[in-house]
Parts: C-alpha cells; sequence; structure tokens
C-alpha cells in the first residue's frame, strides 16, 4: 500500500461478500415508471414513462405529483397534504388518510408523516400502518431515512444512530456515532472516541464488520460504489480509492486533483488540465480537456465545453447529431432514454444520442430522491401529544424543511429537491424553490447533546446558570444560528445566507492551491493559499455558482468557541475549525464570525474570516494567530 497513507485497513470478509461484489457496480431493481410532466407552458401536470409514453395527460393535476416509484405516486391537495395513489388507477387513491410526508416506495412498504414533527410510520401500499417508529420501548427515534436495500437508518434523540427493516423491527442497534445508507450491501459508520477521533468500518446488512477503516486523516465518500470507496488524503491531497472486496486499492497520481465516485466502473477526474474519465484500474479513457463531466449510464459520459454539454461514449466518441448540444442532459433510464433540454424544450434521447422521437415538452421533472441519489428524510424534533398533533393548524405547503436532532446532526427533507442533482447538470438553481426555515434546537435537546458534539462545552456554559439571562439567550440564539448556518451549504439555502450577514459586511474567503508536488518533499508550496475579500454581494453570488456546481457540499465543525466582547454590549466573537468538502474542492481551516446582537429582531454577522489550519504540511497555523474578537476594532 501507498507508504504515503497511515490507513491500517483490517478486513474481516466472508466469501459471500466476493460473489455480491465482484462484479462491479450493483444494479438497482427499483422502477421509476414515469415523471410529472407539463406539454405546454401553463398547463397544468401530467405524467408520462421513462420509456417516452404519457400515461396520463398533461392537464390532469392541478399540483404536481411525484415521481411513479415501483407503480405508486403521491399527489398534494389544496394544504400540501399527500394522498397515495397507484398508477393502474390514477383518480381514486388508495385510502382516504393524507400525510405531511411520504416517501416512495422503494419497498412494499415506505415512511410516512401523518403532521409535521409527528411521529414516523411505516406504512403499505393501501396507507396502513405497519409500525410507529416514534413510539419504542427502548429508543426515542428522531429521525429515518427511506428504505435503501431493505434497511432504514434512523437515530435517537441521544445521537445515536442504528438501522430497521421494512417492519421496524431494530436489526443494527444505534451504537454509532455516524452512519451512511446501505449501497453494494454495505454502510459507513463511525464512532468518536474521548478525544474527537472518528475510526471507520464498513457494516453488512446484519451489522457485521467487513472492514475497520483506522487512523483516517481523510475526506470519506459515504457511499460504496462499484466495489470501491473514494477518499481524499488530507496531508497529501492525493485521491485514492478503497477496495471494499479485499483487493489492492486505487491511487492517484498526484496530477489528478480531484475524482469522483465509480459509476458503471468508470469515475470522473480533474486535472489542471480539464475533466476526464478513468476506468477502475486508474487508466485514462477520456483525456482530462473538458471543462466538467458526468457519467449518465453505461459507457455514456456527457462532457461540457462552454456551456454545451455532450453525449459520448467511454473512448470519448461524440454520439447523435454532429454538433448537436445540450444545455442538460439526465441519467438513462433502464428503458434506454435520457431527457434532454434545449432552451424551454424538454426531450427523449436514446444512447445513440438521437431523438426517441418528435415531440417536445414545456417540462418534465425528474426527482434526485426517486434515483436514490439524495435520501428521503423524515424528522421529529419534538414529542407531541397526539392529540396536540391532530390540533395542529399550520399544515405545509412546503417538502422540504430543515430540523435538528439533540446530536447536532441536522437533515434536509429532500423528497423535492431541483428537478436534477447529477452532478454538474448544467441549467438548476439549487436554491430554487427551497423553504427559508430557522433551525431552533430547544434547552431540553442541548441538555442531551454527546461530548462528541463540536458544541457541547458551549452548550453546557449555557445551561450551567452562571450567565446573565441576555448573555445566555444570545449564545443558544449563536448555536442555533452557527448549526444552521452548516447545514445551509449542504441544503443550499441562500435565503438564509442572504439574511444572516449585513449589507456592510467583511468577508475574507481563502481558497487552498494545490500545486505540483515539489521536489524538497512538500505537497504543498509555502504560498497555498489565495486570499479574496469580497462584499456580500459578491460572496453569494459565488456560493450561488457553487451551489449550481457541487450536487454534494458538507461541512464539519469543531474547535467551537463564543467570546463576548468585553466592552461592547452584544457583540460576541465566534471562533471554529471548519472542514469543507465538495464534489470539486476541500479544505481544513478556522472560521471567524462576528455577531452583532444590538438589534434583537435580527442578529447579524459583520465580519467572516477564514485562515488554512495548516501553514504548510508540516506546520499548524500557531493558536495565537488564529483571529478572534480582539483582532478587530470595533469603537
Amino acid at each position: 500500500m501507498n507508504d504515503k497513507l497511515k490507513y491500517i485497513v483490517t478486513s474481516i470478509f466472508l466469501s459471500s461478500l466476493f460473489a455480491v461484489l465482484y462484479t462491479g457496480c450493483k444494479q438497482d431493481s427499483i422502477e421509476i415508471n414515469a415523471l410529472p410532466f407539463q406539454e405546454n407552458e401553463g398547463d397544468n401536470w401530467g405524467l408520462i414513462s421513462t420509456s417516452g409514453k404519457i400515461e396520463i395527460p398533461s392537464g390532469s393535476f392541478t399540483r404536481q405529483p411525484s415521481a411513479v416509484v415501483n407503480g405508486m405516486f403521491s399527489l398534494p391537495d389544496e394544504k400540501g397534504y399527500y394522498q397515495l395513489y397507484e398508477l393502474k388507477h390514477p383518480t381514486h387513491p388508495t385510502s382516504a388518510r393524507r400525510f405531511a410526508q411520504i416517501g416512495h416506495f422503494f419497498e412494499d412498504v415506505t415512511l410516512a408523516q401523518e403532521f409535521p414533527d409527528s411521529p414516523i410510520l411505516i406504512i403499505d401500499r393501501k396507507g396502513q400502518s405497519i409500525n410507529n417508529i416514534g413510539i419504542s420501548l427502548h429508543y426515542d427515534i428522531v429521525l429515518a431515512h427511506n428504505f435503501a436495500e431493505g434497511r432504514a437508518l434512523f437515530c435517537t434523540r441521544k445521537g445515536k444512530y442504528g438501522y430497521m427493516d421494512t417492519r421496524g423491527n431494530i436489526l443494527i442497534p444505534p451504537i454509532y456515532d455516524q452512519a451512511y445508507d446501505f449501497h453494494e450491501g454495505l454502510a459507513l459508520t463511525g464512532n468518536t472516541n474521548d478525544k474527537g477521533e472518528t475510526s471507520y468500518q464498513l457494516i453488512d446488512l446484519s451489522g457485521n464488520v467487513r472492514i475497520q477503516i483506522q487512523d483516517t486523516p481523510a475526506l470519506l465518500d459515504p457511499q460504496p460504489a462499484c466495489g470501491l470507496i473514494k477518499y481524499n488524503n488530507c496531508q497529501s491531497g492525493q485521491c485514492c480509492y478503497l477496495s471494499t472486496t479485499g483487493k489492492e486499492g486505487l491511487f492517484l497520481p498526484d496530477s489528478i486533483r480531484e475524482a469522483f465516485r465509480f459509476r458503471h466502473n468508470a469515475a470522473i477526474i480533474h486535472t489542471d488540465h480539464g475533466a476526464g474519465l478513468i476506468d477502475r484500474e486508474g487508466k485514462l479513457l477520456i483525456a482530462p480537456t473538458y471543462e466538467e463531466g458526468f457519467i449518465v449510464g453505461n459507457d455514456r459520459v456527457c462532457l461540457r465545453t462552454g456551456n454545451e454539454w455532450q453525449l459520448a461514449d467511454f473512448e470519448g466518441n461524440s454520439l447523435g447529431e454532429a454538433k448537436k448540444s445540450y444545455e442538460r442532459i439526465s441519467t438513462f433510464y433502464p428503458s434506454g432514454l435520457a431527457i434532454v433540454r434545449s432552451g424551454t424544450q424538454y426531450r427523449w434521447m436514446n444512447r445513440q444520442g438521437k431523438p426517441a422521437d418528435n415531440r417536445t415538452y414545456h417540462c418534465i421533472a425528474e426527482d434526485p430522491s426517486a434515483l436514490q441519489l439524495v435520501p428521503q428524510v423524515f424528522v421529529r424534533k419534538n414529542t407531541k401529544t397526539e392529540n396536540e398533533e391532530n390540533n395542529s393548524a399550520n399544515r405545509p405547503e412546503k417538502k422540504g424543511t430543515v430540523s435538528a436532532s439533540s446530536s447536532g446532526t441536522v437533515s434536509a427533507s429532500s423528497s423535492t429537491m431541483a428537478s436534477s442533482s447529477e452532478k454538474n447538470s448544467p441549467g438548476n438553481d439549487p436554491s430554487a424553490g427551497k423553504p427559508h426555515t430557522t433551525c431552533i434546537i430547544s434547552s431540553d435537546e442541548w441538555k442531551n447533546i454527546g461530548k462528541q458534539n463540536p458544541f457541547y462545552a458551549e452548550a453546557r456554559k449555557i445551561l450551567s446558570g452562571k450567565l446573565a439571562e441576555t448573555d445566555a439567550e444570545n449564545r443558544q440564539v449563536i448555536l442555533n444560528y452557527v448549526e444552521h448556518l452548516r447545514t445551509s451549504y449542504t441544503t443550499k439555502d441562500i435565503d438564509f445566507l442572504t439574511q444572516l450577514f449585513s449589507e456592510e459586511a467583511l468577508i475574507i474567503v481563502g481558497k487552498v492551491i494545490r500545486s505540483t508536488p515539489r521536489t524538497d518533499g512538500k505537497y504543498l508550496p509555502q504560498h497555498q493559499v489565495e486570499y479574496n475579500i469580497k462584499s456580500k454581494r459578491t460572496y453569494l453570488e459565488r456560493l450561488k455558482v457553487l451551489f449550481k456546481q457541487n450536487k454534494e457540499i458538507n461541512l464539519q465543525f469543531s474547535d467551537f468557541k463564543i467570546m463576548r466582547h468585553p466592552t461592547q454590549e452584544g457583540l460576541y466573537g465566534v471562533t471554529l475549525r471548519q472542514k469543507y468538502s465538495s464534489d470539486l474542492y476541500s479544505d481544513d481551516g478556522y472560521l471567524f464570525l462576528l455577531w452583532d446582537f444590538r438589534d434583537e429582531a435580527t442578529p447579524l454577522i459583520h465580519v467572516r474570516t477564514w485562515q488554512p489550519r495548516m501553514l504548510d504540511d508540516r506546520t499548524p497555523l500557531p493558536e495565537e494567530e488564529i483571529f478572534n474578537i480582539r483582532n478587530f476594532n470595533l469603537q
């Protein structure tokens, strides 16, 4: 194994694991039968099959239905509540029961909630309850993902993760500090020790450890794909893949600045020259001369030059009409068709890059949660009684919410995210249509957070009773806002960020420049950080571009500290360590935020700065050089 890496991988395999994963990428048995569509601008909605056949004519539904998965879909009423339907009986709901949220039927059952914040249910295709997983003799379950490979990830109010089967039986108890959905029969889980160090392992569907990953200074992709897990070495910046089958891992050359998850035994890579494609052995299939790329099917890839996308095979041969390009190309469905958009028109395209027919449409709406590109998340923050739930007067028009569990894990309900979440799919505004919510975590929830939570020390200080009432309230608001700040990048909530910064805010951003390795053994040159001072407007405009370019953006916080200004009432400084990772870039550094509570109704951030954690690959930033509230003249 590459001696640059400090990985110690212990494989604990059964022979059956090789048989399952050796063949490469797993093919899902989930069938997406139809998608919502509008034939003309201003039409009501219909459903069109993924083979291009109109199942229900445009104009049939006044509100947009969900995608049809395994024959089932949901339709909202005028108050935003959903009923279940079968595609073969689209005019009659399977039940009179209505729900605030319903998952896709990846199995013969799915998750649902009757009211916002109500207990999470397992229901069948008739809308009948199979189990109420919010009521347990052993666990207070506050969050759950829809089923993936017959298992639903859940989280307890104590911030521990486990898995249940389709009948609500706890198959893997909640013993993990971090956990992710199953893919290819494996799930990544992690536990954090008293020093804040997290060790990871891959478990199988029964909870048996298959691979133990120790000493991991790396950014891990949580999803196995084609028998590999991608990671970035935080020390060298090298892109690597860990094998889930006991084979030798894949270590890419330093010329590759970023690499992405494998699909159909190929992966997109980025070099200084552009985007290209590699196979499972790391062999270059398409030279990195394109601006972006993403894999849309077996032997099919989309490549971008300028603002236009073209379809090609894995050898880089262009397909379809000569010089014909599109603003967007979707993934290919099992029918062999993909959706393309040119201007304001949508149509179906076959694998040869040619139109499937002569018809065009105003809109064909994809749902990334139906493709299982993003999880459907169900959240219950409060433990209300059933009567309180039934008397709730505020029924939602919106499907997406941002909520937090006591562990500090904040999740976005993603049942109706933007029409495509394929990485780099052009023409979509990831922030469009997202609800603006404020993450509020109660005092009782803060009492239950574990020591591994980055806000533990400050939360205990707030709850100690030793602070003045106003000071304690301000600090709790900061905790809530900072947690929402973290998730606003994951959920791409540009509205929250817009209202958070003052109009005259000083915003200093930094970017680590990963240059070619030097001959003296250093993997980053001395001047590896590029700083920019941005206005609020330019900062937010840049964020919008980043949100469009990256399907996934994740922030991890630690070393969190709040300092009240010694003389200026209502001013607070927040210092924290931030690990940023996205599809295209990652860094690790210190964030400073200057908060102003002098207008109690609208707390604002006046200053935002970032500094790298490491001055070079061997020298940490001295603690005395980390910005704090004393660095700013506030008179």
